[in-house]
């Protein structure tokens, strides 16, 4: 069922097995897999059904190093959201983040779980293998197509071995007709569910651990009509993204000073995003007119490619993995006329006459340490101290980028993919946005010197507290993460219910 905080009686408190803090893909994803399986779980989310500014302001931040993109509702870019959630990166709505999302599904790729020595802390405690029944999982119940199966077809195959030869890679992801927005693919069933309660208007604000200090007895949760609420379960998962869950971590220092899963001073560190250039234009060239089609955006649903440079000149060159995605861009009148006037190869796919495409950049980032989210001074309406962000980047992160550009520049050239356009200049760490992709700040690592949490995502020093989403990846490949957020939130909870089928509780 799905009832409101402020319908709760005063001082209500309430028990389930499981108690989930967000909405979001990953907290949808933990939350409905055992609530469909008989377990007892509540939801707590700090949104409502209606998008509220108050609520939403919850999530301000103090920007000490790079910003993020800031709410712009005349933006061109993101003309297909509500003008109040554009250029927003997190939401605090029933749905979370979700609400905003494009609905790119995409694997990491096997390379990504792999230590490379040029990249620092760049080994994930997991293989490519241990993630791929989960991603397989998820994908038959979310009713995608086989990403496996596609990237085999005949035509990518060509594809492939055609940029191959210019030291170019490329990789397949599924775009969704409509994006998954956990509020309308789950709403419905998250009311009928007796087993599942979503309280909705109900921040979490502090946890708190019991009297032998290592279990979470207690979320306690307010509301900003001043409502309380305490909430206490078995297990206790924090899906609150990248940001908000090392705040409530960080926050929760009464019982454990420096806060929860804070005894190595890892909390909050490693933060990174993936730096976005999206305003590039590639003229088309032979490759590219060869095979449009592959390179259709629409109609959706529809599997995508994308480019990078390859495995071989990133480890030769020790760059950092990046992506490269085309949007067609079609032809006016005009510009088709004055095309063929200037007898200039028609390039043509499913749709109709390509112009240009448009060239969106994104690339990885260092795992860093000193890019990190703090405590600030300042408060929010309720009295929480807020996140300050300080997103710094290396001087291999710059060095790298110059170097991507130039050599995507060279070898789509040379691939015959076309020709690009940077217009005022080549993008810079300086001149790029953040890609709303905010991870790291919970990392994943075999030992607690090395990161906030174990493989099976449990906060190290704790015995029942767990962490679902992008805070627990050791890196940030430079592509959506959302299909690897909702692995982990699978694989997360298939470990919930072997511990409760084993009695640990």
């Amino acid at each position: 069922m799905i009832v409101d905080v402020r319908d709760l009686p005063e001082d209500e408190s309430l028990r389930a097995e499981v108690v989930v803090v967000g909405s979001g893909i990953a907290g949808a994803g933990v939350a409905m897999h055992l609530a469909r399986r008989g377990v007892d779980v509540i939801m707590l989310e700090s949104g409502r059904e209606v998008f509220d500014p108050e609520i939403q302001a919850l999530n301000d931040v103090t920007f000490l190093g790079k910003p993020h993109r800031a709410l712009d509702p005349e933006a061109g870019y993101h003309a297909y959201l509500p003008p109040q959630l554009r250029g927003v990166s997190r939401v605090r709505q029933f749905g979370g983040t979700s609400n905003v999302w494009t609905g790119k599904w995409k694997y990491l790729q096997p390379s990504d779980f792999a230590e490379r020595p040029w990249v620092p802390f760049s080994e994930w405690p997991l293989s490519y293998e241990e993630l791929q029944v989960h991603y397989r999982a998820a994908a038959a119940d979310y009713g995608f197509e086989d990403l496996e199966a596609e990237t085999q077809r005949p035509e990518l195959g060509r594809l492939r071995t055609r940029i191959a030869d210019a030291g170019l890679k490329m990789s397949s992801f599924w775009w969704e007709e409509s994006p998954t927005r956990t509020r309308l693919r789950f709403g419905d069933e998250m009311q009928s569910l007796t087993n599942l309660r979503v309280v909705l208007g109900a921040t979490a604000t502090e946890l708190r651990l019991d009297r032998s200090g290592r279990r979470i007895e207690t979320v306690s949760c307010r509301s900003l009509e001043g409502r309380s609420l305490d909430v206490t379960g078995d297990q206790v998962v924090l899906a609150m993204g990248a940001i908000e869950t090392p705040r409530l971590l960080l926050a929760s220092d009464r019982d454990r000073s420096g806060g929860i899963g804070n005894a190595h001073d890892l909390v909050g560190r490693f933060y990174s995003d993936h730096p976005k250039h999206h305003s590039a234009t590639l003229a088309p060239g032979p490759t590219t007119r060869a095979f449009a089609n592959e390179l259709q955006y629409g109609p959706k649903p529809r599997f995508c490619v994308c480019f990078a440079l390859d495995d071989k000149t990133q480890k030769s060159r020790n760059l950092l993995e990046h992506v490269v995605y085309l949007k067609p861009i079609y032809s006016s009148r005009k510009r088709a006329a004055l095309d063929t006037l200037l007898r200039r190869p028609a390039c043509r796919d499913g749709i109709g006459r390509v112009a240009d495409y448009r060239v969106k950049l994104a690339t990885e980032q260092v795992p860093n340490p000193e890019s990190r989210v703090r405590l600030d001074h300042a408060r929010d309406r309720l009295g929480m101290r807020q996140a300050a962000l300080d997103w710094r980047f290396t001087e291999q992160d710059h060095r790298s980028l110059a170097e991507i550009v130039k050599l995507c520049r060279e070898r789509f050239e040379a691939a015959g993919l076309g020709v690009f356009d940077f217009g005022h200049g080549s993008p810079t760490i300086e001149t790029m946005t953040d890609a709303a992709h905010q991870m790291g700040t919970t990392r994943m690592a075999i030992h607690p010197e090395k990161g906030v949490v174990d493989t099976d995502c449990r906060v190290f020093g704790t015995d029942n507290l767990f962490v679902a989403g992008s805070a627990v990846f050791p890196t940030g490949p430079s592509y959506s993460p959302t299909f690897t957020i909702l692995a982990l939130a699978r694989r997360l909870a298939v470990h919930l219910l072997e511990r409760r089928d084993a009695g640990v509780l």
